[in-house]
């Protein structure tokens, strides 16, 4: 699935300015940037940075960071009270040359404020319209009138969210009480309640652990209930599903959430571990590179679910490589048992049992509340709390510890079938690639270069004729001439562009897209080569010849940049030592003992 329209339009919105003390006034302030954020995510055509990433920033002014964002637009405002009345700026800045394409200002009665965002949100999306010459609000959702004593008060409560405390999910759910007292009908008052619930389980107190599930379940529903297309709500309610094993309902919400709000990167986060439970790890490597690209500045926390789903991709190091940045209290209570397994599948025993330590000390005093218990229980609950659909990779290594645990196996120096450090493997033993190199093994997806890299380490040295590599045999040039200027310069254009859409595929690891436009382009270049000749003259038809060095230098090139995300030694490697052309060759710059059979 693709992770992000090709006509999309980024937009960061900075952080509110307010002038004056008043404290109300900063927390409207920041209560409005963050729903003018949620407001224009839900247009499509739009993806927005996460606040997380933007609340860094204050103007424009701040070159650094800024640069450092992705977006193509940025909104900036300020608030000020006049009087009785407050007034709101807002400018929609370019940000390839700073230039102000829009500027609006509303001077209104202060219980006018949510009006006065809609009426801003529509301005700045209508000049991006025009900014891109194209319809790029397929829908418009907006915000239930609320009267803004309720408001005030869900703005107080979701401050006190962001805290992360037992003590202030406490202080928030007080907060949106008073709302719903002032207006029952309100949704995102008891979104916010479900909030504070889901605060607490997926933090995991284990002593609350089924009324803080079923407080936010509860909650959640009752959000639906009084708007539909609460998104946040639907996301806490499709897990809250998916730990009681209704796995279709579990789907259908997070699904309707992600419809809903395809840019909260946060939310997007959840989802993407839900959907690793539910079977689709390579659905969820995709919207946790998108919760990147939005939220380039994000917490540290987006590292543990990265872990969780390239565990479940089959790509071990890469998962051991990001638990390594997550501080040791800073994650939930069985993360550390995916680090141990994480370790055992790439052959670090000693690290292994160290996290596994880890893991058996958080059961101890968190979940049996140092109460008598054993490894073996440990075990149990960690096979039992994870709610997978299906199958996980998990099972060889709960295997492997059971198998300690009875005695029938003496912990080995070595996981099973692992190699030692500084052996070097290249092969398919499945359905992935195993690779290793200088003791880092990564596991990935076919593609066709990974073929053609395996024949040249199993012949170092050797030159391979671009034909063998593609299975072919040998061809003379027969025929006529098929193609004029025109006709050339127009595939070579084609070309270009489906080069560029395979690798932003591959970058955003929608493989189903890469797979479908690679075949495209295979079948392209078939004609091109077929009709070109040296210096890209005009030639006549058959040539097999050039048809095989063009698409082996770029299949092997394009696996290349595909190992270089999770191996960039490896990478090097290859890219040093491959020299592709009519005649392809491995010649490394030093002697490696590669196993490719």
């Amino acid at each position: 699935m693709p992770v992000q329209s090709q006509t999309a339009i980024f937009v960061a919105v900075l952080p509110f300015q307010h002038q004056g003390e008043e404290e109300r006034l900063a927390y409207f302030t920041e209560g409005l940037m963050e729903d003018m954020i949620t407001d224009l995510s839900r247009f499509t055509g739009l993806s927005v940075l996460s606040p997380h990433s933007t609340r860094q920033l204050s103007q424009s002014s701040d070159t650094i960071l800024f640069n450092e964002l992705p977006a193509e637009y940025f909104v900036q405002g300020s608030l000020r009270l006049l009087g009785s009345k407050i007034r709101v700026t807002i400018q929609l800045i370019r940000a390839a040359d700073r230039r102000v394409v829009f500027a609006g200002r509303h001077d209104e009665d202060f219980d006018a404020i949510l009006q006065v965002q809609d009426d801003m949100t529509r301005q700045i999306v209508n000049v991006l319209q025009q900014q891109i010459r194209q319809q790029v609000v397929a829908d418009q959702h907006h915000k239930p009138a609320t009267k803004l004593a309720a408001y005030d008060y869900y703005l107080r409560g979701m401050q006190e969210l962001k805290s992360g405390t037992l003590e202030h999910d406490l202080k928030a759910r007080e907060y949106f009480n008073q709302a719903l007292a002032i207006d029952p009908q309100y949704a995102r008052a008891y979104t916010g309640l479900s909030l504070s619930f889901f605060n607490e389980w997926s933090c995991q107190l284990w002593s609350r652990w089924e009324l803080s599930k079923t407080g936010a379940q509860e909650y959640a529903l009752k959000a639906v209930e009084m708007d539909e297309n609460e998104y946040l709500a639907l996301a806490v309610l499709g897990r809250t599903y998916l730990f009681d094993g209704q796995y279709e309902k579990a789907e259908h919400c997070i699904r309707k959430s992600l419809r809903l709000n395809p840019n909260d990167a946060d939310n997007l986060i959840l989802i993407a571990s839900c959907l690793t439970y539910l079977g689709y790890p390579e659905e969820a490597e995709s919207l946790y590179r998108k919760a990147l690209w939005l939220n380039p500045f994000h917490p540290d926390w987006y590292y543990a679910y990265g872990a969780f789903i390239y565990f479940e991709l089959g790509e071990y190091a890469q998962s051991a490589d990001l638990g390594a940045r997550i501080p040791k209290d800073a994650s939930w209570v069985d993360f550390p048992a995916y680090q141990a397994a994480a370790y055992y599948m790439t052959g670090d025993l000693t690290r292994m049992r160290a996290l596994w330590a880890v893991f058996l000390e958080f059961f101890q005093t968190k979940v049996a509340r140092n109460t008598d218990t054993d490894e073996a229980a440990a075990l149990r609950w960690f096979k039992e709390v994870n709610p997978y659909r299906g199958e996980t990779r998990l099972r060889a290594f709960w295997q492997y510890i059971e198998e300690q645990l009875s005695g029938l196996a003496p912990a080995p120096e070595t996981a099973p079938d692992k190699p030692p450090v500084g052996f070097s493997f290249y092969q398919q033993p499945g359905e992935l690639w195993e690779l290793c190199y200088q003791g880092k093994a990564v596991s990935l997806t076919d593609v066709k270069g990974f073929r053609d890299i395996q024949r040249l380490l199993s012949a170092p040295e050797q030159e391979i004729h671009c034909l063998e590599l593609m299975g072919a045999a040998f061809e003379t040039d027969t025929g006529e001439a098929i193609l004029d200027d025109a006709a050339k310069k127009d595939y070579q254009k084609k070309i270009r562009e489906l080069q560029a859409d395979i690798r932003e595929a591959e970058d955003m690891h929608d493989l189903e897209r890469a797979a479908r436009l690679s075949q495209e382009y295979e079948k392209l270049v078939a004609h091109l080569t077929a009709a070109l000749g040296l210096g890209g003259k005009l030639r006549k038809t058959g040539s097999a010849v050039e048809k095989a060095r063009s698409a082996v230098t770029w299949r092997i090139r394009s696996a290349i940049r595909k190992i270089e995300k999770h191996h960039p030694a490896l990478a090097r490697h290859l890219d040093q030592s491959i020299k592709t052309g009519t005649l392809c060759r491995y010649a490394p710059e030093h002697a490696v003992d590669w196993v490719t059979d």
